[in-house]
């Protein structure tokens, strides 16, 4: 929470300086080896190199606070209105073309911040920081644009600052603040023998695949990954027709490393609670919460709470207010995290008024942990023990790490650490329908349940959600290409192609950031799947 509130108090400071007169007043490119937040003395510069190891800030002028200006650009929406609708558009623009926009979100900025305005500077690039929101819309513009069009001949970047506002419909103001800076992308010498697409050791446990594959294209995602245009990943394992093709590690990772998967691990508890509704420990995915729990005894009861199924709790469906998205809901994760008891954290939860169980999707982290604590519960032995009889000796997995709750159970709503190849063996089962080496460890029928269209996703990330899956789709050479995938917070991916039999795996730790997921994306739209469908 700590993180999340400095963010916060930064992000608000920040934007409070995106401000202007109805004359357009510049933005002056800093240069620094780096400044204090409070030094204005630095000079302006005119060009910059992405490579070089100082930090790249905005100086903005002072003028006219947020509210006045939504109030110029809409004056018959009142200021709290207008404040709840409305905020700054950023433009980049390369040699005078558009390439990137961002609108931040209405909700980000604070009151106080919405009607003072300060001079400051705000950092695009630096080597010792992370996570601020100015940083991260960088990393976004570089993902979409930057990272291709950036070279070593110069290249005329403008950054454009804007007013919106969503009153009936979306209106901008005119261009308020504009800065213009020569960039290059000169990056330090690499030794070529590093980009190359890493030989596999032996005693990976699985046959290697012999066919080809286009190796210019790894060696130029490698190339990205080493030179951090790619940030923080750790590891690209792929599986072609149930053989090892490409298994990479970069940032000091190895085979031997755990890594952190994040959310990745929800797949790994719908699994499990598959396999004990099989074995009989659970009599079926429609089991409500009133069959495991007293709910009189937690606060808010009611009959909707009751009601709550396993599979609205495996689809992130059920009718608590709870949303992992929205920092303001009561069931966020990140309240339950310093509590002493997540059950009865989310037990105690009120439920929506106007939702209902099993008809919209929001991101609830609590939900699969109550998944957990009732496998627990139900099967002889506990959850921590059948995990490994049944799932992990089976797979060969004999190295992990569980997150865990204060009561020292399995976590299962995220932080199961494994092995890169080990997560490569959890994509193959259910890309191969529940067996392995010849043994049905996890019912065909509940991989095939897994693998269904049950929840349509939010509009800003198009696809659909199984049991505890998400699904996509890619278009690749033409051809429109359905993935299953687990995914983690970091950029933390195990992407399952059922039609071209494929698995991959990426591993990242670029947590918190809000490019992480759009960047592993784009190593497999980019560069993986055009490589190995040659």
């Amino acid at each position: 929470m700590k993180r999340i509130l400095f963010l916060t108090v930064f992000f608000t400071s920040i934007i409070s300086c995106f401000t202007a007169s109805a004359q357009m007043k510049s933005l002056d490119f800093l240069d620094h080896r780096p400044i204090h937040l409070t030094d204005s003395t630095a000079e302006g510069i005119s060009s910059y190199n992405i490579g070089s190891d100082k930090d790249l800030y905005l100086r903005l002028n002072v003028g006219k606070s947020l509210v006045e200006e939504l109030a110029i650009l809409a004056p018959k929406v009142s200021a709290d209105s207008s404040l709840k609708t409305g905020n700054f558009q950023f433009c980049f623009l390369i040699d005078g073309k558009m390439v990137y926009q961002e609108n931040l979100h209405p909700g980000a900025i604070l009151l106080q911040d919405k009607i003072v305005s300060k001079p400051l500077a705000v950092v695009l690039i630096s080597a010792s920081r992370s996570g601020l929101w100015s940083i991260n819309m960088w990393d976004r513009f570089m993902i979409n644009s930057g990272i291709d069009l950036f070279g070593p001949l110069p290249k005329k970047l403008t950054v454009q600052v804007r007013v919106y506002i969503d009153a009936g419909k979306r209106i901008y103001s005119p261009v308020l603040l504009e800065s213009s800076i020569n960039m290059t992308r000169i990056l330090p010498e690499i030794d070529e023998a590093l980009l190359k697409p890493q030989a596999i050791k032996a005693g990976s446990g699985w046959p290697l695949y012999v066919g080809t594959y286009d190796e210019k294209l790894i060696t130029a995602l490698n190339t990205k990954i080493i030179q951090q245009s790619f940030k923080k990943i750790n590891s690209v394992v792929v599986v072609k027709k149930g053989k090892l093709l490409l298994e990479e590690y970069f940032n000091a990772s190895s085979r031997a490393n755990l890594h952190d998967p994040r959310s990745v691990s929800k797949s790994f508890t719908g699994t499990l609670l598959g396999m004990a509704i099989h074995d009989g420990y659970l009599k079926s995915e429609e089991q409500k919460l009133g069959a495991f729990y007293n709910l009189a005894h937690f606060e808010h009861p009611s009959a909707k709470k009751e009601n709550v199924r396993l599979v609205d709790l495996l689809t992130m469906s059920s009718a608590f207010d709870g949303n992992d998205e929205v920092m303001e809901s009561p069931g966020n994760e990140e309240n339950m995290y310093p509590t002493s008891n997540y059950v009865k954290f989310a037990l105690d939860l009120p439920m929506e008024a106007d939702k209902q169980n099993g008809k919209q999707w929001s991101y609830f982290t609590a939900g699969t942990m109550l998944l957990g604590d009732i496998m627990d519960k139900t099967i002889p032995g506990g959850l921590e023990l059948y995990a490994k009889k049944k799932l992990f000796d089976p797979l060969g997995i004999d190295s992990l790490e569980w997150a865990r709750t204060p009561q020292g159970k399995p976590f299962t709503g995220g932080g199961l650490r494994l092995r890169a190849l080990d997560f490569a063996k959890f994509g193959q089962l259910y890309l191969k329908k529940g067996i392995w080496k010849d043994q049905q460890l996890v019912p065909k029928s509940w991989v095939d349940k897994s693998f269904r269209h049950l929840q349509i996703l939010p509009s800003d990330r198009p696809g659909f959600y199984g049991f505890l899956f998400w699904n996509k789709t890619f278009k690749i050479n033409g051809k429109i290409l359905e993935a299953w995938y687990s995914s983690g917070n970091g950029g933390n991916k195990i992407y399952i192609f059922k039609e071209i039999d494929l698995v991959v795996v990426i591993n990242a730790s670029a947590y918190g950031t809000s490019f992480a997921h759009q960047q592993a994306d784009q190593i497999l739209e980019k560069y993986i799947l055009p490589a190995v469908l040659k």
